[in-house]
């Protein structure tokens, strides 16, 4: 998968979504995403770099558990071909209510700032 249709497939469930911001902005606005790189890996061939492989975490915040959009954006996901393993915690509130936070990874092919891809 490369990070446009990642983007694409994030964007495509219709509610906020950002990268690189974990919830900042829009603090009282639920559903919404998050998604950041965490972690590169450079695929090998012949000795020299191939490809890389960046994997993103997507967090998914709603006042309600299995919220329709999250099982929509998995839906999305498992129709690309991927089943990412979605892990779920409460998020307890210290300014009001709290909030369900699901949360999965998704290996993305992309060029780095450096030109390797």
């Amino acid at each position: 998968m490369t990070k446009n249709e990642f983007i694409s497939i994030v964007n495509s469930v219709g509610i906020a979504a950002r990268e690189g911001e974990q919830f900042l902005e829009d603090r009282r606005a639920f559903p919404k995403i998050a998604y950041w790189e965490y972690y590169w890996a450079d695929v090998m061939a012949s000795g020299d770099d191939y490809n890389t492989v960046v994997t993103y975490q997507v967090s998914f915040a709603s006042r309600t558990p299995r919220h329709p959009k999250l099982l929509a954006l998995k839906a999305k996901f498992n129709d690309a071909g991927l089943h990412p393993a979605i892990s779920h915690e409460y998020v307890k509130g210290t300014d009001g209510p709290g909030y369900y936070h699901s949360y999965f990874a998704v290996d993305v092919e992309e060029e780095l700032p450096d030109g390797n891809t």
